[in-house]
């Protein structure tokens, strides 16, 4: 009996054995659960939330006036702010099983995408740079407390903040290369509501996406970290010094008041909180430039959506919390607040 030869059979197995396949990090049954708690629940929530909180903001700002550059910023972010939990809670909407199962005749990734993804990156780069538009505005006013209301008036911080809302709503994907029309559909035997495309779009996108998506996300995310330790640095500085001189029993000279320390507290706090909740999105514009297979029709589509997900509930977050920052840290909203919506003087 002849011996066979295992290094033969060896060789052999390795080359009749099938290639291996690319095993995804989150399947399909876990990214389906994923997206129900992570958006339909959490975002959908945090959203009613914090569409409620943004309304009584821009109510408190339009009774205490225009008159302050600060107020006129606020309004701004609260509307922006408004703006991005209504566009996700669409997305919250459209990745309900209850909405998906009705079979509405829409396509429902296609027009989540048009109606909500693209509106919602819009309103979170002007919510990106309103926010880093005030930290610079207070370092001016820590660093320059004398001529900072010379430089940022109010009028000039209006035209400011209708030019960020400009700017940004030219996003030129939300106009150009893709439009929503009836299309008929032959599997569903059905007319539906979807996203025609065309030749336009694939040639704007790539550029849109690094203009828009990487380079202001990354531009004002780096801005707002820079100035917030500006403040931090700065605030920590002149305390120190004005306690050192009145401990000698010297007048301190004219610097930054008592009332525009509690602003420069209240506005890193707030740049604090939206660095935190800003940075996942601003790092995965990253990979997605780096990385072409990191996209939502990518090989990496559920562990893409999944991040996302996540990074939008931590957005969510970010444009709810400000009214509770504000009842906290601001005496003057606090008393318009209690006045406009309790009915009462605070004390």
């Amino acid at each position: 009996m002849e011996m066979s030869d295992p290094d033969v059979n060896e060789t052999e197995l390795m080359t009749s054995s099938p290639p291996a396949q690319f095993v995804p990090f989150i399947s399909d049954e876990e990214w389906a659960i994923i997206s129900v708690v992570n958006f339909t629940f959490i975002c959908g929530l945090g959203c009613l939330t914090g569409m409620v909180t943004n309304v009584i903001n821009i109510v408190v700002f339009a009774k205490q006036g225009f008159h302050d550059s600060m107020n006129v910023s606020l309004m701004g972010l609260a509307v922006s702010d408004l703006g991005s939990l209504v566009t996700t809670f669409w997305m919250s909407i459209c990745f309900n099983p209850l909405f998906i199962a009705a079979d509405l005749p829409i396509d429902v990734k296609e027009v989540m995408n048009t109606l909500g993804g693209r509106p919602h990156i819009i309103f979170a780069r002007i919510t990106s740079f309103i926010t880093a538009f005030i930290t610079f505005e207070r370092c001016l006013c820590i660093s320059l407390p004398l001529k900072v209301k010379m430089i940022i008036t109010p009028r000039r911080t209006k035209i400011i903040i209708i030019f960020i809302f400009i700017l940004m709503f030219s996003y030129p994907p939300l106009y150009v290369g893709n439009r929503l029309e009836w299309v008929f559909d032959s599997s569903r035997n059905a007319t539906i509501l979807t996203v025609e495309f065309n030749e336009e779009v694939i040639k704007i996108e790539p550029v849109a996406f690094f203009l828009y998506g990487v380079t202001f996300s990354l531009l004002s995310f780096v801005f707002v970290i820079c100035c917030t330790i500006v403040l931090v640095v700065k605030l920590n500085t002149k305390t120190k010094w004005r306690q050192a001189t009145a401990a000698k029993g010297a007048s301190a000279p004219e610097g930054v008041g008592v009332k525009d320390k509690k602003v420069v507290k209240m506005v890193t706090f707030i740049s604090s909180i939206f660095i935190v909740c800003f940075g996942p999105s601003s790092l995965m514009f990253v990979v997605m430039a780096l990385e072409p297979r990191f996209r939502l029709n990518g090989a990496f589509t559920n562990l893409y959506m999944t991040l996302w997900s996540a990074s939008f509930i931590l957005e969510t977050v970010n444009s709810s919390v400000n009214m509770f920052v504000y009842l906290t840290m601001s005496s003057k909203y606090r008393a318009v607040f209690m006045k406009t919506f309790l009915g009462r003087e605070e004390k």
